[in-house]
This record gives C-alpha cells, sequence and structure tokens, in this order.
C-alpha cells in the first residue's frame, strides 16, 4: 500500500519555505532545462520543482509516482553520506529518488527525461 505524501510536506518553517522559493525562482541552467521537460504535465504526470518534503527541498517531486528528481551539482560530490541518508529516509516512505548530474542534464536532457518517464510510467503501473 502506496503511503500519501502529501502530509509529509506540512508544518515547515518560515525559513525554509522562503528558500524553497528563491530556489525555485533561481533555478541552475540544468534545472531549468529539465524543468522545461516536465513542467505542465508533458510526461503526463504533475511535477512539482523545489517540493518541500521531510524538511529537505526537492528538486522535482511527482506525487502520483512517488518520485523524486535530483539534479546534482559539483557540491554533492562532497555530501555523498548525507544524499544517501536522505535517500533512504525517502524511500522508507515510498519515494524513489533518481539522480542526474548538470553534465547528464545539460548534455543529454531526451535522455535523461526519457529515463525519468520510463520510471514514471512504471511506478504508476506498479
Amino acid at each position: 500500500m502506496k503511503r500519501k505524501v502529501f502530509r509529509l510536506s506540512s508544518r515547515m518553517p518560515s525559513w525554509k519555505k522562503k528558500m524553497a522559493k528563491k530556489m525555485a525562482k533561481d533555478m541552475s541552467v540544468p534545472e531549468r532545462i529539465l524543468w522545461s521537460y516536465l513542467r505542465d504535465k508533458k510526461l503526463g504526470v504533475y511535477f512539482y520543482k523545489q517540493k518541500l518534503m521531510l524538511g529537505w527541498i526537492l528538486d522535482f517531486f511527482c506525487p502520483k509516482a512517488s518520485l523524486c528528481v535530483e539534479v546534482d551539482g559539483a557540491h554533492h560530490l562532497k555530501r555523498k553520506k548525507y544524499d544517501a541518508n536522505r535517500d533512504s529516509v525517502l524511500a522508507s516512505y515510498g519515494i524513489l529518488t533518481m539522480r542526474f548530474t548538470y553534465q547528464e542534464v545539460k548534455n543529454n536532457a531526451p535522455a535523461v527525461v526519457a529515463l525519468i518517464s520510463h520510471q514514471v510510467k512504471k511506478r504508476i503501473k506498479a
């Protein structure tokens, strides 16, 4: 049975909400590229950008597929344990995290989107 994830984003501190809003406004180039493919239900499902969830800000989140998509910059190389812990906690709530590097998105966005689309379809059927 899938857990409801909408309530996982309630009661966040106001500073965190402001930060998410700022991040949504000031997305990196790779995030903007990916958002152009994910927005407006282009993959048949709705994605949120910079969604607050369990105290973290997820780059992109699809509630219907319980899917988080992260675009990782160079700073993520130093935070592997942190990211692994975060992904593990999200997984305990049934949320799969897909991670892509800035370079993967910039150099081959259609392939990245194809992988995301495949995972969305797979998770919705399950």
